[in-house]
């Protein structure tokens, strides 16, 4: 299993302090679920593992003046079952059903879904199109960024070696319907081959705010700029959705692994984004 140890912070500030001595070498986990795997398949080999799971500062989901702020070591579960985010971002809640399956959901924390930062991570489309920004801390000092700065490759972000992720924060959004569909190579729980998330509102037949985000389709989770401009202020014609969402072509940038060819996830992700728009206006086929 390779050279590890083992240790629990007493509290927050102790983590800060273990952090700035160890840096890389101190390695966070709650719930484990992607720590394990990496560990098993000998991509991290040593370190010390600090256990954050118990630590009261990086839990908890509250609103205050119009924002919803939610704790990096919050669980998928818990996220889920939040009388707040099933009031005020509904979509949010109904989303993460398809994550993994429950006992993963039970574990896996949301900072830890986007600290690993892979391209398919199913809460980071999701945190996007909510324009979240995320909360780095490290001893002495913290710095507070867009969420969409945030990652810069496949498992690749720019959390320094002495910063732990504290929260995320995120306007309530109002006057719109939020989606989020991904597809796999299997139904429900298996990791996404692409994944669409949407945000939409419409006025006098016309789509007013548009925000998309994808997954597995680039080399970090994005932001569809190009297409939220192409679909935003036309006018709501279904004859003419396909043209629409075809604009993702200059977003997007796939490979082709073992689990689809580039050009396969472009059809599957402009079939989505149509899908989600359908979905959201009520017009499905």
């Amino acid at each position: 299993m390779g050279n590890f140890e083992y240790l629990k912070p007493r509290d927050y500030e102790e983590l800060l302090e273990i952090k700035d001595k160890l840096l890389k070498n101190g390695i966070l986990f709650a719930g484990g679920s992607n720590l394990m795997v990496y560990i098993k398949e000998k991509s991290i080999r040593e370190g010390t593992l600090l256990d954050i799971s118990g630590l009261e500062e990086l839990k908890g989901i509250n609103t205050q003046n119009g924002s919803i702020t939610i704790g990096a070591g919050e669980t998928i579960t818990s996220i889920m079952e939040s009388p707040i985010i099933n009031e005020k971002v509904t979509f949010f809640s109904e989303s993460l059903h398809d994550f993994a399956n429950p006992l993963i959901r039970n574990k896996a924390t949301v900072g830890g879904n986007i600290g690993d930062s892979s391209p398919v991570a199913d809460t980071a489309p999701i945190l996007l199109i909510l324009d979240s920004s995320i909360l780095l801390e490290s001893k002495g000092a913290n710095r507070e960024i867009p969420l969409n700065e945030f990652f810069t490759g496949p498992r690749k972000n720019i959390l320094k070696e002495n910063e732990v992720i504290k929260r995320f924060t995120f306007p309530v959004p109002v006057g719109g319907k939020g989606i989020y569909l991904k597809f796999g190579l299997r139904k429900g729980t298996s990791i996404a081959v692409t994944s669409v998330a949407l945000w939409l509102s419409t006025r006098d037949n016309h789509f007013e705010e548009v925000k998309i985000a994808l997954g597995g389709v680039a080399p970090t989770p994005i932001r569809a700029k190009h297409a939220e401009e192409a679909i935003k202020g036309e006018k709501i014609d279904l004859t003419k959705l396909k043209t629409l969402c075809k604009e993702l072509d200059r977003d997007m940038s796939p490979i082709s692994d073992v689990r689809g060819s580039a050009e396969y996830r472009r059809e599957v992700t402009i079939n989505l984004l149509e899908k989600a728009i359908r979905k959201c206006l009520g017009a499905e086929e």
